[in-house]
């Protein structure tokens, strides 16, 4: 039977960047799902016998749902791919109006969201029919290709990039593709202190992990910076090694920190602003999601101000120590600092 001499047979699909229109029901709820910290999205992998291979987490709505969309999108994420989705800051992005004559003459919507994935559970059986998903990450660019949404994938796929863009993720630069399926990966771990770097391979079961348990360094996602690093002979650390290694100081300052207040009171809120005094003048700083320095504001004693936007070496501010979360303040306090403050003088 040929498809294009029943048409009828064929669902009718368009993608709209609105609210689902007044009295049309809700079918189905799906997340472009993001990694926070190497910009790749999820893609459910179904396996070579499935007729649609690659899919991505999203489902029916459920009684226990209580008619949230949303939820059906963050419970269906985690029965098919084991993933919690911060529902915080997911982004509506669209929904698709399906039209298919053969099966539900009514037209009926099926919702798309972009979220951060915010922890990776154990791989395991969807609890409807019992398959295991292998959980293939990959850039946004690339997954219209093996959704084959065609041209609603490749809409769909954009809005997940412009949202994940105002999220602060890397979405644009994001790290090689590859399956995410064991409890452990492999991860690029800088302590960067301005000049210079130390660096090692550090095994661990996310980047989140990482960066929970271990002070003062960044996980690279970079994919420039993941090739140009990869023959270099770097140590190779799990992070449950017992023992001396180069990350048990890191890792003691860390477990000191956790508890206090202001701890981790910063993380995943996207560009913050702190104050910080130095010596006897006052630091007011922009600092994006990864902790580097964007712009700064110095207030000397004497009662000036002076702009800093470059310099010669920037290392990044770990934004789980408390003693930055406790410092805190509103963008309206630095954007008004930095309106008045002089440019800076030239040496």
């Amino acid at each position: 039977m040929d498809a294009e001499e029943h048409p009828e047979e064929q669902p009718h699909i368009t993608w709209h960047e609105a609210p689902v229109p007044p009295g049309m029901p809700v079918a189905q709820a799906y997340v472009w799902a993001l990694d926070p910290d190497d910009g790749r999205v999820l893609i459910q992998d179904r396996g070579p016998q499935h007729p649609r291979r690659y899919t991505l987490p999203g489902g029916r709505p459920e009684p226990e749902d209580g008619g949230d969309p949303l939820k059906t999108a963050a419970r269906e994420a985690m029965e098919e791919s084991q993933i919690r989705i911060d529902t915080e800051r997911a982004v509506y992005l669209g929904h698709q109006v399906v039209t298919w004559f053969a099966k539900r003459p009514e037209p009926y919507a099926q919702l798309r969201y972009a979220a951060p994935i915010i922890a990776y559970e154990p791989i395991g059986p969807d609890p409807d029919n019992g398959r295991t998903n292998r959980r293939f990450m990959t850039g946004l660019a690339r997954a219209p290709e093996l959704l084959h949404w065609h041209e609603t994938g490749a809409a769909q796929a954009k809005a997940a990039l412009r949202a994940g863009e105002v999220l602060g993720l890397p979405v644009d630069d994001p790290s090689p593709e590859g399956y995410r399926d064991g409890e452990k990966g492999r991860y690029l771990v800088c302590h960067d202190y301005g000049m210079g770097g130390l660096w090692w391979w550090v095994t661990a079961r996310s980047a989140k992990e990482i960066k929970e348990r271990v002070a003062d360094v960044v996980v690279v996602t970079a994919s420039e910076t993941i090739n140009r690093v990869a023959d270099w002979k770097l140590m190779e650390i799990d992070i449950d090694a017992p023992g001396e290694n180069p990350l048990t100081g890191f890792k003691a300052t860390r477990d000191e920190q956790r508890g206090k207040p202001g701890f981790g009171a910063l993380v995943g809120r996207g560009t913050v602003y702190v104050r910080q005094p130095w010596e006897e003048d006052v630091y007011l700083l922009e600092l994006r999601e990864d902790g580097y320095r964007t712009r700064q504001v110095v207030e000397h004693a004497d009662g000036s101000r002076e702009r800093i936007g470059e310099w010669p070496v920037n290392p990044p501010y770990d934004l789980y120590d408390p003693v930055l979360g406790l410092a805190e303040v509103d963008r309206a306090v630095f954007e008004a600092a930095w309106d008045t403050a002089d440019p800076e003088t030239e040496n």
